[in-house]
């Protein structure tokens, strides 16, 4: 596949894969190393955080490895990271006046409708998988959720999508590294997340879900 990407990452492009996330678990585990990237045209048992991810050609399925060396503890934060960029490449890819929002703390809306959504796993022995998937083209027939190209982008693809993905995802990793998750939520703020203050603080933390709840399998 041809695109271009920031160094950092190492692409591994696979026709069809069970899993982005469980084959780059069996890679990690192997030895493969932090910026490993695994994108695949089409998931036989795509996954989400909670459930399952319809995934036929057609979609962005995509799952970096990262070797962090900062405490299990804040590993829930990166979700939020992760979701940002690839709600800011959808924004890019979306024309203007698109309503585009998040749903905490994990999905990307158009229109109201789910068109993409980040996950977190772990990887043995030390690693967190970014696991992102994106409706590009609608799946199948009568799909309830959104799609880009069903919704307005003008002719993109799977690999403009990641570009844009890996270049904000890499950007929003050092941001978050140099000055917190605040920035990052602020970020999210000015994209039309609700319940957010200017500082990046929530308004009403009470009813967020905990990042340590929804995304507990990486702490454990």
């Amino acid at each position: 596949m041809n695109i271009s990407l920031p160094p950092v990452f190492d692409v591994i492009y696979l026709d069809a894969v069970d899993s982005v996330t469980a084959e780059l678990q069996r890679r990690a585990a192997e030895g493969a190393e932090e910026g490993t990237l695994i994108w695949a045209g089409e998931q036989t048992q795509g996954k989400g955080q909670h459930g399952p991810w319809v995934s036929p050609p057609g979609g962005l399925y995509c799952a970096v490895l990262l070797r962090p060396d900062f405490a299990k503890a804040h590993w829930p934060e990166i979700g939020p990271v992760a979701l940002l960029a690839l709600g800011t490449a959808v924004a890019e890819l979306l024309p203007p006046m698109t309503g585009l929002d998040f749903a905490w703390p994990n999905d990307v809306l158009v229109n109201g409708y789910k068109v993409g959504g980040i996950s977190l796993q772990q990887a043995a022995p030390d690693g967190l998988i970014i696991t992102a998937q994106l409706n590009v083209a609608p799946p199948v027939e009568a799909w309830e959720y959104a799609s880009l190209l069903a919704d307005g982008a003008a002719e993109t693809t799977p690999g403009e999508a990641l570009e844009r993905y890996a270049r904000y995802l890499l950007d929003n990793l050092q941001r978050w590294h140099d000055e917190g998750i605040a920035s990052i939520y602020r970020s999210m703020r000015a994209r039309g997340m609700p319940g957010i203050e200017r500082d990046g603080s929530l308004a009403e933390p009470s009813q967020f879900t905990p990042l340590s709840d929804f995304f507990a399998e990486v702490t454990q």
